[in-house]
């Protein structure tokens, strides 16, 4: 009896054992070739330990087969000598049988030395120097937008306005397919895409369009990320509409509408706001025709900055950053092209904007000087109205496959009016009256610029010798008239002493024109090297005057200032040259080289006859290596250093009345100044456990910095010029990981960044060392269950500390401690509820007496309904707990400042909502 219970349960056990087994099975092959890699290794691995659990060899198919698996969570892992490893994520059921089909591999020489990640959660790819995320494998919400995909990726972090940091770096551009989407403003891509339309998301630093061609980094890098779309998405049309109100007189209309027809892209936006949310970024990262037309601003090489402060309008930039109250108009339209097999392209973008705001502040300034200690107090009322249009175009033909041209054209026209009221006063450590001043000032004017830039590429038969020409040209004018009118009453031991009055009518005009060609060969130079020449001219010619006239005793401004007024023309002509030596090997990148420019500055004043001239060297040395231990991991160290030469204003600047209590000088003898800085740049993403790492750390000095002579006398008014100062350096870190943590699928993350800064001024002919430091510590929490909930909690801690060396007992330390929780729950009936709470402590200081805590609040519960959830309709609070509070603190030098302003409070607003969209041969909502 014994013996056939045990032969029974014998057989039970066999045949559950073999009930439950599974089978996984496929064929692997080179993509480029089209041949079957035979004896390829397949892996079987535990997911949750990465433990080897089964493997086996291809066979000469290519066709493998593993049998007799256990139902769980797997990976599995190919690898073939000289081909980037293929990991999947599979998940065994009893009796699965998982085909995984033809699993192409992909040689490392292609790949740059890429590892291909496909997994359920946390798909990245190393391809270089960029790291890429697959979009699929980060869970969102339903018709979520790109931003709040960003939001769930590691090492990218985005804030309340949209501005986007990936690994520790602000990024400058966001592209769709590697072409800008409306030129210079990310939230159009980042607010207006859908989540669910992307294929990757990819970071880099992007490099000049002469780097990329030639194969050596020249040292111009801006962090970037470009939005890869699905295959199935890009043949039809998508967009989105809202219409928002509520109270207090608040809206938010948007229209954003996408068309794709094969390589032919057609995209229109259209925004009316009045709560600063989005569209309203209009800053030009980038000059006109790829040069330097706005002011001729620094260059590395050979630039020097030109052009005095005429522009007392100020605020062209037609940017909001969330102080004051807007009301922002703006729209555009975008197309681009691709024909004759892609050889010819075209892209155009136009757009324009109207921005009125209006904003109060509030300032408190702590000056500490070697005897006392000063303080000023401000109040700002102002009303800016921006209005500017801008369009450009580019067209690229590629001739055949070894010669390319590309050209560009930019135009645009700014008209801005500006009114401004600030009153202030200075009072020193016994709280006594020293000066009190009012100004008052109304202005407008217009800007026209005009660009253009012609890039021709050519490479030839022997790999790596290239050669390109680049020339562009540069237009500016503008005008503008100001009326100024303020009044300064200066004290002696409390006794009022003097009255200064300034009550005139200025015009400003400036006309700048700027052309500039530059050539760069390449040559390989053995059998990983290569070498770079290039050679530069730049042409630089500018007219810029102001005329300032008082009151006649008509009452008109007639009467002209010759003290305050100015005609100058002058003229700029850099000659500069390069060399460079760029090596690749294996798993290391090493590049080296030097720029060295010539300029000759010639200045007429023709209001007063005089002439002026200067001539000067700038050197640019650079150096990087970069060496990748494995395929998830890299490290990289680089140096650069530039010479930088003192602008007009700081040698010779204007006669101004402009503010009469803090009056600048120049100084002749300034010499340039040398820049130094060092990054060390280290990346690790572990395949199985999902743990990412990035770390950066940067110190930078210099050799006869730019710092401050400042003189105040017992009135609280100061007489500054720059100066020659050694000794100045800082030291910046950034760190940010993130580990998926074994319970319930949680993800942990940390991050650190600060900075220790050092800086020499003179105070009434005393040096002082200002001592700075900023460190910041921050944890996170997130989970995400799909069709369900994500929350995320985020809290750290800043610490700020400034001491100067005249007064080292003044040292003035803060904390700041933000904490940020975010929740979004489904509910049954199609009911989204979100909330989240920003909450930040500032704990009191003897400087800074109020409470500065704050508790921002703010809630929505939206109902999707329609075919495929395409429209919402959304109600939403703003602030519900009315704290919020516009206010911002800042140390510089021995200057301790703290600035409160006007800023959007609670509000209540309902949303409706529509998500349309059309792919391929049938219409499909959002889903």
């Amino acid at each position: 009896m014994k013996k056939l219970f045990f032969l029974v349960a014998l057989l039970f056990t066999i045949q559950t054992t073999w009930a439950q087994s599974a089978i996984v099975k496929g064929k692997v092959a080179d993509t480029l070739n089209r041949v079957n890699l035979s004896n390829a290794v397949v892996a079987v691995l535990h997911a949750k330990d990465s433990i080897l659990y089964r493997f086996q060899r291809t066979a000469g198919d290519g066709r493998f087969e593993l049998k007799n698996l256990k139902p769980g969570q797997y990976l599995v892992m190919i690898t073939y000598p000289k081909f980037a490893d293929y990991v999947e994520s599979v998940t065994l059921t009893d009796s699965t049988l998982h085909n995984m089909g033809n699993v192409n591999m992909i040689q490392k020489a292609r790949l740059l030395q890429e590892v291909v990640v496909k997994q359920q959660v946390a798909a990245i790819r190393f391809k270089g120097d960029t790291t890429e995320f697959n979009a699929d494998s980060f869970k969102t919400a339903a018709n979520a937008n790109v931003e709040e995909l960003l939001k769930v990726m590691p090492g990218i972090q985005v804030d309340k306005n949209g501005q986007i940091t990936a690994m520790g770096q602000q990024v400058k551009k966001v592209l769709v397919e590697g072409e800008e989407f409306f030129g210079d403003d990310p939230t159009l891509v980042t607010k207006n895409l859908r989540a669910d339309m992307v294929d990757k998301v990819q970071v880099f630093d992007k490099k000049s369009e002469q780097a990329d061609f030639t194969g050596v980094d020249d040292g111009e890098k801006s962090r970037t990320i470009n939005i890869t779309l699905k295959e199935d998405k890009k043949k039809g049309y998508f967009g989105k509409a809202s219409a928002s109100g509520g109270t207090h007189g608040y809206f938010d209309t948007q229209l954003m509408a996408n068309l794709f027809q094969g390589k032919r892209k057609v995209a229109v936006f259209g925004i009316a706001s009045n709560t600063g949310k989005t569209g309203l970024n209009w800053e030009e990262r980038d000059k006109f025709g790829q040069s330097n037309a706005d002011n001729m601003s620094y260059d590395e090489v050979g630039g020097y900055y030109i052009g005095y402060n005429n522009d007392d309008l100020g605020g062209w930039d037609g940017r909001f950053d969330g102080r004051g109250f807007p009301l922002a108009q703006t729209g555009g339209v975008h197309y681009e092209d691709k024909w004759n097999q892609d050889k010819q392209r075209m892209a155009a973008n136009a757009k324009g904007l109207r921005m009125d705001v209006e904003q109060w502040s509030a300032n408190l300034n702590q000056n500490v000087l070697n005897n006392t200690v000063q303080y000023s107090k401000d109040t700002n009322t102002s009303k800016v109205l921006d209005k500017k249009v801008r369009a450009d175009g580019m067209y690229e033909w590629k001739i055949d496959s070894m010669a390319t041209v590309k050209f560009n054209v930019q135009a645009g026209r700014d008209n801005h009016t500006s009114f401004s009221r600030t009153k202030g006063e200075v009072t020193n450590e016994n709280d006594q009256l020293l000066n009190e001043n009012e100004n008052n000032t109304s202005s407008d004017g217009q800007r026209d610029k005009f660009g253009t830039n012609l890039l021709w590429k050519q490479r030839f038969q022997k790999k790596g010798r290239t050669l390109s020409v680049n020339l562009s040209q540069n237009y500016e004018k503008s005008n503008s008239n100001m009326l100024q009118l303020s009044h300064a009453s200066v004290y002696t031991a409390g006794v009022l002493d003097s009255v200064l009055t300034v009550d005139q009518h200025k015009l400003n005009t400036s006309e700048e024109s700027n052309i500039g060609g530059n050539v760069t060969y390449t040559e390989p130079l053995g059998k990983n090297g290569l070498m770079q020449f290039s050679y530069r001219l730049q042409l630089n010619n500018n007219h810029s005057g102001r005329s300032s006239y008082n009151k006649a005793d008509n009452g008109k401004y007639e009467e002209l200032d010759s003290l305050y007024s100015n005609d100058f023309q002058y003229n700029v002509v850099t000659n500069s040259g390069g060399l460079a030596y760029n090596y690749n090997y294996k798993k290391i990148r090493f590049n080296i080289g030097t720029n060295v420019g010539a300029t000759k500055y010639h200045q007429d004043n023709m209001f007063t006859g005089t002439t002026w001239d200067r001539s000067f060297i700038n050197w640019n040395p650079r150096a990087r290596i970069g060496y990748q231990r494995r395929q998830q991991q890299s490290i990289s160290l680089s140096y650069n250093g530039y010479t930088r030469q003192p602008d007009v204003n700081q040698l010779q600047p204007l006669v101004s009345n402009d503010n009469q209590i803090n009056i600048v000088v120049g100084n002749p003898a300034l010499k340039p100044s040398y820049y130094s800085s060092m990054n060390l740049n280290f990346s690790d993403y572990k395949v199985f456990t999902e743990r990412n790492l990035w770390v950066s750390l940067n110190y930078s000095f210099a050799l006869n910095d730019f710092g401050n002579a400042t003189e105040v006398d017992a009135s609280g008014r100061s007489k500054s010029m720059t100066v020659n100062v050694d000794g100045n350096r800082s030291i910046r870190y950034w760190m940010s990981g993130e580990w998926k943590l074994k319970w319930k699928g949680v993800r942990f993350g940390a991050e650190s960044n600060g900075e220790m800064g050092r800086r020499t001024d003179l105070v009434n002919l005393v040096k002082n060392i200002s001592n700075t430091y900023n460190v910041a510590a921050l944890v996170s929490l997130r989970k995400f269950e799909e069709k369900k909930y994500e929350a995320s909690i985020r809290a750290g801690a800043r610490y700020n500390s400034t001491v100067s060396s005249i007064q080292q007992s003044l040292t003035t330390t803060y904390w700041e401690f933000p904490l940020n929780a975010n929740v979004t729950v489904t509910l049954p009936w199609k009911l989204q509820l979100n909330t989240d709470m920003d909450y930040t402590i500032r704990p009191k200081t003897a400087l800074f007496a109020m409470n500065n805590n704050m508790a921002i609040w703010n809630a929505g519960l939206g109902k999707k309904f329609g075919k495929g959830d395409a429209f919402e309709l959304r109600c939403s609070v703003e602030d519900l707990l009315k704290q919020r509070r516009g206010i911002n603190r800042n140390m510089y030098g021995n200057t301790v400042s703290q600035s409160t302003y006007g800023i959007i409070g609670r509000y209540a607003m309902v949303t409706f909502l529509w998500n349309f969209n059309k792919f391929g041969g049938s219409t499909a909502a959002s889903k």
